[in-house]
């Protein structure tokens, strides 16, 4: 008769499980790509007028001189941009990206049980798929900041055509104080991604160019007759 189960181990194998679309790894790396030229560039232009006092950057930064700065500036702005509108649109009208990606109201009582949960406050690391609910708001509120980024950019760059545009950042020198600071906000989106990324491992890292990340399969359970 049938006393109990047993779990056949010759299931309890490991597979790729695929985690991460072509369009997301491309889009992922055109905008890491994109956005370190746009900082370091624009920290040349920031040099050649500071708002916060005068700098002294490496020569990494000099991109040749200042027009040359810009140029590199304003071809990265536009990879950014259109590439940053891909990812976008990918995410919206998708099921895939609407259900992994995008923060929605729902998940908004998931957000403060993984700040806990990173801060050591909180032991057991709390229910998520594939992105839990603090990196979906990361990641959403990301794309509102690069949109933030982009129209100050063009309220500094365009302050004539766009003078509403300039108004509305309350005039061109504090249009530039915005622009500073919304770059600032995606370093330390970038460092926190980082140290993310190194907490969940090499296989989460590699999973960005490959698609793929290695999981446990779950065993499979096998009845046993004894007597």
């Amino acid at each position: 008769m049938k006393t109990g189960t047993q779990y056949n181990r010759s299931h309890a194998r490991t597979f790729r499980e695929r985690v991460h679309p072509l369009i997301i790894r491309v889009t992922h790396w055109i905008n890491f790509l994109a956005l370190g030229l746009m900082i370091t560039s624009g920290l040349r232009i920031y040099d050649a007028s500071p708002i916060f006092g005068q700098t002294e950057l490496p020569t990494l930064f000099e991109f040749g001189g200042l027009a040359y700065a810009r140029q590199w500036h304003f071809f990265a702005m536009w990879a950014f941009f259109i590439n940053g509108g891909i990812w976008i649109l990918y995410n919206i009208f998708t099921r895939h990206g609407r259900k992994t990606t995008l923060f929605s109201p729902k998940d908004a009582s998931g957000v403060l049980p993984m700040i806990r949960y990173y801060l050591r406050i909180r032991k057991d690391h709390p229910p998520s798929g594939k992105y839990n609910a603090l990196q979906k708001l990361a990641y959403t509120s990301t794309a509102l900041l690069g949109l933030l980024t982009i129209l100050s950019g063009m309220a500094m760059y365009w302050p004539i055509q766009f003078s509403w545009l300039a108004w509305m950042f309350g005039g061109y020198d504090v249009a530039r104080i915005f622009h500073f600071i919304f770059m600032a906000l995606f370093l330390l989106f970038l460092f926190g991604h980082l140290v993310m990324v190194t907490i969940a491992g090499w296989g989460n890292f590699l999973s960005i160019f490959t698609g793929k990340i290695k999981v446990a399969a779950r065993p499979v359970p096998s009845e046993t007759n004894v007597g």
